[in-house]
């Protein structure tokens, strides 16, 4: 799994959750870095990016996802201390599998069991 935040405590928090839920955490720092790690050919299950960072926005970074045919097709889920219908209702047009509020770990394990190899075999 790809996470992309721009606060490294934020991602210092939400690691060790990950990892506890059985998940192989890679983490970056800005959309930019994670686009690198995927034009390298890096693969990843999913990837779960922030909305709020500065240069490029989650938003962004999924409709870059969906414009390179190497990575349509990977799941990306935003993670957002801005829970809107307007902000769910862009996700779903950028082509985010799931929106979850920032701080809801239950609701972010549950949206990576529907979209990941651990959800399917259990």
């Amino acid at each position: 799994m790809l996470l992309i935040d721009d606060s490294p405590f934020f991602r210092n928090m939400l690691t060790p959750v990950l990892q506890a839920a059985g998940y192989e955490v890679t983490a970056a720092g800005s959309a930019q870095e994670a686009l690198a790690m995927l034009k390298d050919g890096r693969a990843f299950d999913v990837a779960i990016t922030d909305i709020e960072m500065p240069d490029m926005d989650g938003f962004e970074f999924a409709e870059a996802v969906r414009g390179d045919s190497r990575t349509a097709n990977l799941p990306v889920i935003a993670l957002s201390s801005v829970v809107s219908a307007e902000a769910v209702e862009r996700g779903r047009r950028v082509g985010f599998h799931d929106y979850v509020a920032k701080f809801d770990r239950q609701g972010l394990i549950a949206a990576l069991k529907e979209q990941t190899d651990i959800g399917r075999a259990a």
